[in-house]
């Protein structure tokens, strides 16, 4: 009997801290803070929607929370590392990794594009 409650107690507590998570994350506004100024990008993970250097991207589904679009005929590909952390890197071009921070909520701003690449 102890070992069936510490196995439902232990399922419970591992359920609500983010384990078992299945969601994804909140969308907001990511910075590469290497570069001055810092370059943002803008993600909605539920929309699947990307907007980088002022055009909005759609994003397609690899993995949960891996994503593939393309910009001027190059392969991107957007992997979420945590909640508040993101990879973007050119796979048809060598050298081209960069990881973006999430800004904190009350400096972030949701770009309007300028126009919807679909290639």
């Amino acid at each position: 009997m102890p070992v069936i409650l510490l196995t439902a107690f232990t399922s419970i507590s591992f359920s609500n801290c983010g384990l078992f998570y299945k969601g994804v994350p909140k969308a907001g506004e990511f910075c590469y803070v290497l570069v001055k100024p810092p370059e943002c990008l803008y993600v909605d993970f539920e929309s699947k929607k990307l907007i980088w250097n002022d055009v909005e991207y759609k994003l397609e589904e690899k993995l949960r929370m891996d994503y593939f679009f393309k910009s001027n005929g190059e392969l991107f590909e957007l992997t979420v590392s945590t909640v508040n952390r993101v990879e973007l890197k050119n796979l048809t071009t060598a050298n081209f990794n960069k990881f973006y921070m999430r800004k904190k909520d009350k400096f972030a701003e949701i770009p309007v594009s300028g126009s919807t690449k679909h290639e």
